[in-house]
């Protein structure tokens, strides 16, 4: 309750108030059901009725990451092939009747998993939960629907990254930045390797990691979560359970970046503006290093988090030697990932040293190490700090307003092994108590020099 002496007079301090409610009492205290069939599928149900829709995703706990060299690409090739239907339900039928019923369907491989989502409304969930058991028990995987399909994929990566200058920039940069980890390997393949995948290695991949104790299946929406609950159990319960799929072997989190990968530069004619990137290698989330990665967060809100962040502010509006810049870190990935930081030329500087855009270059860098290099001399002011806990709290509470979203969310952490509760429901108290020391901490043990992989694309 709010004192009646106290009113919010502006945004500022209604954030504020907001921040201190949020320190209370969650901003989320979902209803929910979260079980295990006796097979091993992980069940999550959440009911949010604010419209009468409602989405199924299943995540299979297999992207990239398990994936051996040589035959890059097979999450993928088998997220395409998981449409070519089953014996009862033939390929192209999958697609027509959810769209029959209104509704829409897609799928996405990342390094960690493959998700597929239906989209139906409320009182058609039923038909969802019977496409995807069919689908998980009775996979067609034919040869001609096999090459096909490859060929559609091989088309895919000549347009999304073979085509795109930036992409294969990245691609580049990514190989030397993850070097020996399986994250340095492209979620589509290498296009050699794809071209060289077998209908043998699809069924292989889908034996072993298509099987239900490998897999969480998330609703949400307008349900009845009993009702829900027994129409799974009715689809998916007799489906037996199969051998674990064995864990990838991962490289531990380097301490430094080797001398050789520290710097990626790629010249492409195709290039019309330069770009710099550079990338931190920084842990994900566990229960241990909660604090480190809410910090981990924040700097990456305050370096490059929008008009008001530290990189902008130099770059863009003080020194006018860039037309963007960003910060980003997601940290609830199954290994370490990258810390990254980017920054694009002005092409129309007025500064008389800068004759070019490549001639910025040197000086962009030199400003974006100096800014992260403060971060670690000089703890964060607590109105600064104050700023990006609101934006990151707000930006928490919008994205999960989306029933898609929070499916996605619960789907990603859970296939991921975090507690989805613990990074839904608490996540405003838990960043309300880092401290402005715990990103200075943070931001002198991971954000070095020496940890540092820079890539520079150049027309």
């Amino acid at each position: 309750m709010i004192a009646s002496w106290w009113r919010p007079t502006s945004w500022a301090q209604l954030l504020i108030l907001l921040g201190i409610v949020c320190a209370v009492k969650p901003a989320f205290a979902l209803e929910h059901q979260d079980f295990t069939l006796d097979n091993g599928l992980r069940v999550i149900l959440v009911r949010e009725a604010k419209a009468p829709i409602m989405i199924s995703k299943i995540c299979y706990r297999v992207g990239s990451i398990d994936e051996q060299p040589g035959k890059t690409g097979l999450s993928h090739m088998l997220e395409h092939m998981m449409f070519q239907g089953t014996p009862a339900i033939p390929a192209g039928e999958f697609h027509r009747r959810i769209a029959q019923q209104g509704g829409e369907d897609n799928a996405s491989t990342s390094h960690d998993a493959t998700c597929y989502y239906i989209k139906l409304a409320a009182d058609r969930a039923a038909l969802a939960v019977q496409l995807e058991a069919d689908r998980l028990r009775h996979l067609s995987l034919h040869e001609a629907a096999f090459h096909s399909e490859n060929q559609v994929v091989q088309e895919e990566r000549r347009t999304r990254t073979d085509g795109d200058p930036n992409a294969r920039f990245l691609e580049q940069f990514h190989s030397k930045a993850y070097a020996g980890h399986p994250y340095g390997r492209p979620i589509i393949g290498w296009m050699p390797e794809i071209q060289q995948l077998t209908i043998q290695d699809l069924r292989a991949w889908w034996q072993r990691y298509y099987v239900p104790n490998n897999a969480v299946l998330v609703m949400v929406g307008d349900l009845d979560l009993s009702a829900m609950a027994e129409q799974i159990r009715l689809a998916f319960a007799d489906i037996p359970k199969q051998a674990e799929p064995p864990p990838p072997i991962l490289p531990p989190l380097p301490e430094q970046v080797a001398a050789d990968n520290r710097r990626v530069q790629v010249q492409d004619s195709s290039v019309t503006l330069p770009l710099w990137y550079g990338g931190y290698p920084v842990p994900t989330w566990s229960d241990d290093n909660a604090q480190e990665v809410l910090a981990l967060e924040l700097l990456a809100t305050i370096l490059g988090g929008g008009s008001s962040s530290r990189l902008y502010q130099r770059l863009v509006l003080q020194e006018a030697l860039a037309v963007s810049t960003s910060a980003h870190y997601a940290g609830y990935a199954r290994s370490w990932e990258l810390f990254t930081l980017a920054a694009t030329p002005n092409a129309e500087s007025n500064k008389p040293e800068i004759s070019s855009p490549g001639a910025a270059l040197p000086h962009m860098e030199r400003i974006i190490l100096e800014e992260v290099a403060r971060l670690a001399q000089e703890p964060v002011s607590e109105r600064e700090l104050q700023r990006a806990k609101n934006s990151m709290i707000a930006q928490h509470i919008y994205s999960h307003d989306s029933i898609h979203e929070l499916a996605s969310t619960i789907g990603m952490l859970s296939s991921s092994g975090i507690a989805w509760r613990t990074l839904i429901e608490e996540y405003p108290q838990r960043l309300s108590a880092v401290q402005a020391s715990d990103l200075q901490r943070v931001a002198a043990r991971y954000l070095r020099a020496d940890r540092l992989t820079i890539g520079v694309l150049q027309p």
